[in-house]
């Protein structure tokens, strides 16, 4: 493995300076996440469903090849899902910094391809639930560890200085940091964007 990565750095090191002649391409996105966990070992009474989240920040991208690209990005990413037990709902939300570092391959003159490792940073964890009408939050950071690992794949078009996006991110990290009950929490998401490319 250390060897494959030093291969692609000694490759990307060769091409940068020709790459860097035609230029890096900055950029701004956002839109939404459909998020959820996948749960492992949890008890039948509860349910985990998607819960709706904004994804928004920058990105830059760096030619490679005529058919190849970099994208680094920095996002705020919303994240978590519903729980659903005894009848009742209340939702974990666990928002993040993420940087995706994705391979770009064009598929077309205006398609792309792209996947690569993902990295997020908790920002902050909680938990809401309704109750008789009331709404009450409880800070649940020291429950949630700090990093989530993880693999993003989808695809985009690109129309100009428009860019649509659209990819699953698979987490990686069991983000419970409780591991005395067995269960294991993994993040799930399904991000919808449009930027504009400078």
């Amino acid at each position: 493995m250390l060897r494959i990565w030093s291969l692609v750095c000694g490759a990307l090191l060769i091409c940068a300076p020709s790459a860097l002649a035609q230029g890096l391409h900055f950029g701004v996105k956002g839109g939404l996440n459909v998020a959820n966990q996948d749960v492992t070992d949890t008890s039948d009474e509860a349910s985990f469903d998607p819960r709706l989240g904004i994804v928004a920040g920058g990105f830059v991208t760096l030619p490679i090849a005529s058919w190849l690209d970099v994208q680094a990005e920095g996002l705020y990413s919303e994240k978590g899902s519903r729980v659903n037990v005894f009848g009742g709902e209340s939702k974990l939300i666990v928002n993040y910094f993420e940087v995706p570092v994705l391979g770009r391959v064009r598929l077309a003159r205006i398609f792309y391809a792209a996947g690569g490792p993902s990295m997020a940073f908790r920002l902050q964890a909680k938990a809401r639930a309704r109750f008789s009408g009331s709404t009450e939050e409880i800070d649940v950071s020291d429950q949630v560890e700090r990093f989530d690992f993880g693999v993003a794949m989808g695809g985009g078009v690109e129309l100009g200085p428009l860019v649509v996006d659209g990819r699953y991110t698979l987490g990686l990290t069991d983000i419970d940091k409780d591991t005395s009950d067995g269960s294991k929490v993994k993040n799930r998401a399904i991000s919808l964007t449009a930027g504009f490319r400078f």
